[in-house]
């Protein structure tokens, strides 16, 4: 989110090819953060992002009104979350009747100057109509660490608006190791329960 709206990525590029250009950027402070999905890792994101006086919009199917209460969370339409929010962020599980929930209709809803941030699953956002919006720059930026077919190659990796990483959002040493130490727990309960 903090490289989306700085362009930090896009900073270094331009440095590294010998070009020395102060782009402005955004501040996430006042800024509305749409999630689509407030489960653990998009409950997450909101206790994350708090010291930067943010507004919540959530569009979830099990809405958890408690957590919602306690973060001033307001649950809408997914329509008007995509017409209101500054940032989108994704944090779905996949399942087929969510393919393509970001498709050509739903980035045409967005404000020109919006974010889309994907780090949950490739296929709940169409990489054909995110390409097209992206170099009409009918939004500002996005960022995907998630694809559709991995590894990615397509066409977004020719566009300068776009953050692309190779599925990475666990891949922190105390994130690997909390991972398999959860996944070790798991397996001595369930032998525990034959």
């Amino acid at each position: 989110m903090l490289d989306l709206l700085r362009g930090v990525s896009t900073a270094d590029r331009l440095v590294r090819a010998g070009v020395w250009q102060k782009n402005t950027g955004s501040l996430l402070s006042g800024k509305t953060l749409g999630i689509l999905g407030l489960g653990r890792i998009g409950r997450r994101v909101v206790e994350l992002t708090q010291p930067f006086n943010m507004k919540y919009i959530a569009w979830d199917s099990s809405p958890d009104r408690h957590f919602a209460n306690k973060y001033s969370i307001d649950f809408i339409r997914l329509d008007e979350l995509l017409a209101k929010a500054d940032i989108v962020t994704i944090h779905l599980p996949y399942s087929p009747e969510l393919k393509g929930i970001i498709g050509e209709r739903e980035l045409s809803l967005m404000k020109r100057d919006a974010f889309l941030l994907n780090t949950a699953r490739g296929e709940l956002v169409d990489e054909v109509a995110l390409y097209k919006a992206l170099k009409e720059k009918r939004i500002a930026r996005a960022a995907l660490d998630v694809f559709e077919q991995e590894p990615y190659a397509g066409p977004l990796t020719k566009l300068d608006n776009i953050i692309l990483t190779p599925h990475i959002g666990s891949y922190a040493i105390e994130a690997r190791v909390e991972m398999e130490t959860q996944a070790a727990r798991n397996l001595i309960e369930g032998l525990k329960g034959d």
